[in-house]
């Protein structure tokens, strides 16, 4: 059975090899608003950071 999830195969490899946005999730949820997605923010900045070569 498929997922319907799809997952960068460069978030993979970057795993693979130490890089991860471990350290930012301690900032998940900060300043979000009620009704506000937590990943937004910082963890995701930290995604796009990650993904930039």
């Amino acid at each position: 059975m498929a997922r319907v999830s799809y997952i960068d195969p460069r978030i993979i490899s970057l795993y693979e090899s130490g890089r991860t946005i471990a350290p930012v999730l301690t900032k998940l949820g900060v300043d979000a608003s009620p009704g506000e997605l937590a990943t937004q923010g910082p963890v995701e900045q930290a995604v796009i950071d990650l993904l930039q070569p």
